[in-house]
């Protein structure tokens, strides 16, 4: 493809590219995959026929125009010098609509300093997993529903058989019953988070700007006050924003600082931070702490439902609530991802789509 692109741009006058004018090749032009050559400015030089197709414009409207307009997220990170692939990207199309697409850039081999961006949209990938999800969604919110009655009925009579009979039970009667109670009430917890990733994936959003050092402020108080409140070093980074559902986003930071201040009940010296990290040139909003960590040989399951990397007794959970955060952050049009070690803590961290312009 280097080749190609190189009789493409080859100038006779040794002009820049912007200022010569611009002869696709034929095979260029029917290149498969919608492909836009720009310069480390950014500013778009060429399109071949699949990217007008793909972008639903003319060449008028990507040719000199700057890519970042096209991919707002990535603006930071077009000036490279070696191959790149972003899997998930929102692409901006000129009408305003947006898709999500696989972008790779690569450099050619001009001499020009000019580079290549291909463009796979993902759409059709995209609506396949959505439909997927709104029908486990679907079935999780209904077997959730249904599963309540009985758990009521088993509950109720449990309490009733410990209030009426529980003093002439022998010890190990009593501790039948305990054990049933116990497990009684940790179904009706799993119930409630199989519930909560139900609505994270079918709720309605309302975005806004978001004061994200605010609302964390706000989940923390909530831990300080709960039944398990401990001394914890907290520290909230000041000024943290984002684009998002309110809501939906309470969810997050409840979920990801529970979890911090849970794996954190081990320690002498518990600490938890709430702060921003910038790598290549992407702000990340992250979740860190000094607890049990976990082996990053099993990271890859950590945001998959009914997950769990430790054991009840150590630590007691549901499994379902990174796979929440992990819908959540997907719906806010983000990523998320982890990095611990074992016995010495954790980061969860995640982004989100900037702001509309």
């Amino acid at each position: 493809m280097n080749n190609l692109v190189a009789r493409i741009l080859t100038d006779e006058s040794g002009d820049t590219v912007r200022q010569a004018r611009v002869d696709l090749h034929p095979l260029f032009a029917a290149y498969p995959v919608p492909s836009l050559l720009y310069g480390l400015d950014g500013v778009i030089v060429a399109a071949n026929d699949k990217s007008l197709e793909l972008f639903r414009c003319g060449t008028e409207q990507l040719v000199g125009s700057p890519l970042a307009g096209l991919m707002p997220e990535l603006r930071d990170e077009f000036a490279v010098t070696q191959g790149v692939t972003h899997k998930r990207v929102a692409v901006r199309r000129p009408d305003g609509n947006n898709f999500i697409a696989r972008v790779h850039f690569v450099p050619t081999n001009t001499g020009r300093e000019l580079l290549l961006a291909t463009i796979e949209d993902l759409s059709d990938w995209e609506q396949e997993i959505a439909a997927a999800n709104k029908e486990l969604e679907t079935f999780m919110s209904a077997a959730g529903h249904d599963l309540r009655g009985p758990l009521r009925i088993l509950k109720g009579f449990s309490e009733a058989l410990e209030d009426e009979c529980g003093e002439s039970l022998n010890d190990e009667g009593k501790n039948f019953l305990k054990e049933i109670l116990r497990s009684a009430d940790r179904l009706e917890g799993l119930i409630d988070a199989l519930l909560g990733l139900s609505r994270a994936g079918r709720a309605e959003m309302t975005c806004e700007n978001l004061d994200l050092t605010t609302l964390a402020e706000l989940a923390l108080y909530e831990l300080r006050h709960a039944k398990n409140a401990r001394d914890v070093d907290i520290q909230v980074e000041q000024g943290l924003t984002a684009w998002g559902d309110t809501r939906l986003m309470m969810v997050v930071l409840r979920t990801l600082l529970g979890n911090a201040w849970k794996y954190t009940s081990r320690v002498d010296h518990p600490a938890v931070r709430f702060f921003t990290e910038t790598r290549d040139g992407r702000v990340w909003l992250c979740v860190s702490d000094n607890g049990a960590g976990f082996d990053m040989a099993h990271s890859g399951r950590l945001f998959q439902p009914f997950t769990r990397l430790h054991r009840q007794d150590e630590f007691a959970g549901h499994g379902l609530g990174l796979a929440t955060v992990r819908c959540i952050v997907r719906r806010h049009g983000g990523e998320v991802e982890a990095e611990a070690v074992p016995n010495k803590g954790a980061t969860i961290r995640f982004r989100l789509s900037p702001p509309p312009n």
